[in-house]
Parts: C-alpha cells; structure tokens; sequence
C-alpha cells in the first residue's frame, strides 16, 4: 500500500510537517510505500482569470467543458492522491480559518474531480489532523466544521479525524514543535495503526 501525506501549512516545516513525517516514518518502518507533499514546496494557485471553463457543459452555447486556464501543480497532486490507498491530511488554520492553499486547492478540482477514479477510491481511506485552538479563535468552529465536510467530500472510508488543541499540550507551540509532546506523538500513532488497518481491510476484501 502506498500513504500519501499532504502537509497544508505556509511554513516550511512547521508542526504540520512534523506530525507528517512522524506518522510517515512509522509507515515505512511497517513497510508501506510513502511520500509527503508539502504544500511550501509547490504552487497552489486559487481559481482566477477565467471563463468558468470547468462549467462549460452548462452553457448551451458550448455544452462541454474547456481546460482550466491555470497550469500549478494542483492537478498533479490531486492524481497523485487518487493513486494512494491512504490519505493523510495535516491542516494548521489561520485566525480561526482553513489555509487559504488547502481552500485554493479544494476549490480548483472541480475541473477535474469528475475525472477521479471513483471505484479505486472506494477501497481507500482518509484522515485528517486540524490544529486548532477553539477557545482562542472565533471563526475555529467554522474551521472545524469545514475541514470535516471536506473530508467527508473525497470519496474515500473517513477513519480519522484529529484535533489538537496546541495551548493544551504546552505554552508556546507556534515556535516550539508540538511533536515533542508524548501525548500527541500517542495519539497520532493509534490514528495511523487505525488507518493503515482499515485501509488493509479494505484492499483485502
């Protein structure tokens, strides 16, 4: 089985990153086949300067649709995901808001989520970790409710979904990483067993 880990955060290696490569590295230690794509590393360009080309069917003048105009690293990403059995999310949020990159990239495959391999994805999973501070940010439930429908909108068996409070695990978090803490490192790891052993199941039946 392949695992793919998207790390949506703005910052290089933040404590998105880290919780990815953790759960990654446990992974290839079990002998699954892994990659983490960082968003920093890539181009992630929101819908812009265009003709609703993705909605072209609608239009009786044209009845199909036309090729987005925006040529990023978008798609790639979106087709490499399809062709892993598992899907890690690890979403920080900002002032209590989804990241606008993971907002971007969600929005620019309606050009071509119809073109996902829907049976394939069946048999594969997702889970997510937020990092979010309910009691600190007023838009966090928002945030919360946002990314689970997201999640729940990929087509694939949802196992986990994760949250982690930073200001319960230490006083500092934005500068000092949170993977340090055994409690987290112990919950991201019963995620990750309980995702890989789903997801065998499903590629078993």
């Amino acid at each position: 089985m392949k695992a793919i880990a998207l790390v949506v955060s703005a910052r290089e290696h933040g404590n998105s990153y880290d919780f990815a490569q953790f759960v990654l590295d446990d992974y290839k230690n079990r002998g699954l086949e892994t990659e983490l794509i960082n968003f920093f590393d890539h181009q992630i360009t929101p819908c812009q300067r265009c003709e609703y080309e993705c909605l072209q069917r609608l239009d009786p003048a044209k009845g199909v649709d036309g090729e987005c105009p925006i040529h990023d690293d978008v798609r790639m990403i979106w087709e490499k995901t399809w062709r892993a059995e598992i899907l890690l999310l690890f979403v920080p949020n900002y002032g209590g808001m989804l990241p606008a990159l993971w907002e971007a990239f969600s929005q620019r495959s309606q050009a071509f989520f119809r073109q996902a391999p829907l049976e394939q994805l069946k048999k594969s999973v997702v889970s997510a970790v937020l990092i979010v501070s309910p009691h600190q940010s007023s838009g966090a439930a928002w945030a919360l409710s946002c990314m689970a429908d997201e999640v729940k909108g990929l087509d694939r068996k949802v196992v986990g979904f994760e949250v982690v409070n930073p200001p319960q695990f230490q006083a500092e978090y934005t500068f000092t990483p949170l993977i340090n803490n055994e409690e987290i490192r112990r919950r991201l790891s019963f995620m990750a067993e309980k995702t890989r052993q789903v997801a065998a199941t499903l590629q078993n039946q």
